[in-house]
């Protein structure tokens, strides 16, 4: 500093406070220094260089005590928030760029509740990161993968195969049966285990996807390793719809078992004689997120081990 400058605010820093509440607690310098471990001379220099920033003495010195004045008083009690302020602060700024605090924004398609999946991820991260804010909508998988490439989404609960756009990634968490949906009135609902090549000629419900995607595959691939091609008819918003349509008499469908915790008057579930067919439910995700929270978010996912639901 310029010789006859005199200090201003600006160039008030958090070592001043420091400094000041441990002379304002001791009321003494040599003690004041020896918890700060400074040397006493230092100390007294920085408090002369504090009472000149805030323009006022700050203590009452004799040659026998040490004292606040009104001003030191009262600028103490500010200190004290300033300095709790900053280590919060600081308290705050770690934990987030260590991923414990935040917001995440997760979409998942409606099966992904009726697995069970959903709430048990969800839910362990949750009791890991209690203090994550967690925004969930149920939505279809194709806005979901939209919403993440665009950065409105960090998190998806998806059923692949789906193509994913450039930069986003998933990891399965869970692989389960894939089951028949007949309507009540079918000749074949009775039965328990149904051979796929019977349904040869009947209308196939599928959900709203291209050719290739999720359960639209699964219906086209398994009906052709049974022989057939299967004739596709009306398609569903989601599964409670299908089954909707599939109980009055629209068609039949290939669902995910997990289905079956969804009963709906005048359909029937049915396991398939053939090969077992698997569905995948995964997790999306950016590849390379900047987010420290959604980040570990998809760290927790990759740690799933994706069992079998039979």
């Amino acid at each position: 500093m310029a010789r006859g400058r005199r200090p201003s605010s600006a160039m008030l820093e958090l070592r001043h406070l420091r400094y000041f509440l441990a002379t304002a607690e001791e009321l003494n310098y040599g003690r004041a220094a020896e918890r700060l471990r400074i040397a006493q001379p230092g100390l007294s220099q920085q408090i002369k260089n504090l009472e000149e920033i805030v323009g006022t003495p700050l203590f009452d010195r004799t040659r026998r005590s040490v004292k606040l004045t009104l001003a030191g008083e009262l600028f103490a009690e500010e200190a004290r928030k300033a300095l709790l302020q900053t280590e919060t602060a600081l308290l705050v700024t770690r934990r987030a760029g260590r991923g414990e605090i935040g917001r995440i924004a997760i979409g998942y398609v409606g099966s992904a509740a009726y697995t069970g999946a959903l709430t048990t991820v969800v839910g362990e991260f949750r009791q890991a990161y209690p203090e994550v804010e967690l925004d969930i909508s149920e939505m279809e998988m194709s806005q979901q993968l939209d919403q993440l490439d665009q950065g409105k989404l960090d998190i998806g609960f998806i059923r692949p195969p789906v193509p994913l756009p450039i930069g986003i990634v998933s990891t399965p968490i869970l692989f389960e049966n894939i089951m028949l949906a007949l309507p009540e009135s079918h000749p074949l609902a009775t039965q328990e285990r149904v051979p796929l090549s019977a349904l040869h000629g009947e209308i196939f419900i599928t959900p709203r996807h291209p050719a290739g995607v999720s359960f639209h595959e699964h219906t086209t691939s398994a009906c052709r390793a049974a022989g057939f091609f299967p004739r596709l008819g009306p398609q569903g918003r989601d599964f409670v719809t299908i089954a909707s349509m599939v109980a009055v008499g629209l068609g039949v469908a290939l669902v995910p078992q997990s289905l079956r915790s969804i009963q709906v008057p005048g359909l029937r579930y049915r396991a398939m004689e053939d090969e077992p067919v698997l569905a995948e439910l995964a997790v999306a995700y950016r590849r390379n997120e900047p987010s420290p929270v959604a980040r570990s978010f998809a760290a927790h996912a990759r740690k799933v081990d994706p069992q079998l639901k039979s």
